[in-house]
């Protein structure tokens, strides 16, 4: 075997373009109004359109590696900086991808201190956003600061993979 093929640096990059495989064209995310846990409606554009890079993670409070990553998630949008880059939980019903229960993702948010914005949605609606089939949980979106999706990639994405490609597209 080539030593060289497995330097840290090299491993990372070709982790980064197989975990966000699925490229998309930059389309900007439809906006939509959507409820939070404590009942109270935003818009969605309210997230996507602050001229800064946006993590989504869709996620249910049931979903066994969404119960792992959300922390990570917080850890990261902790030490963002917040005039570049910001977070936001887009919840759902797991296993079912209904419509999330409100009391679930707020027990969940409140016991793991999830403090990043999070709304409530359903498979439905996340179609009805434009961005393809809902394929699992957690799904990772990251939109770029003109609101438009430039990556989205099922199941558990490593923080370090997301903040090196945030560093690699800024």
């Amino acid at each position: 075997m080539h030593n060289a093929l497995y330097k840290p640096s090299i491993v990372v990059l070709l982790f980064v373009l197989i975990s966000f495989s699925s490229l998309l064209q930059a389309e900007p995310l439809a906006d939509m109004r959507l409820k939070d846990a404590a009942g109270k409606t935003h818009s969605l554009h309210q997230y996507t359109q602050q001229n800064k890079w946006l993590v989504i993670v869709v996620w249910g409070p049931k979903c066994p590696a969404c119960i792992e990553e959300m922390p990570v998630m917080q850890m990261m949008y902790d030490d963002m900086d917040k005039s570049r880059y910001s977070v936001l939980g887009l919840s759902l019903d797991y296993p079912s991808f209904g419509y999330a229960k409100p009391e679930q993702v707020s027990a969940f948010m409140d016991d793991n201190m999830i403090e990043f914005p999070n709304l409530l949605i359903s498979a439905d609606i996340y179609h009805q956003m434009k961005i393809g089939r809902l394929e699992g949980t957690p799904t990772i979106i990251i939109l770029n600061p003109k609101g438009e999706v430039i990556a989205k990639q099922a199941g558990m994405v490593p923080r370090k993979v997301i903040e090196d490609f945030l560093k690699k597209q800024s």
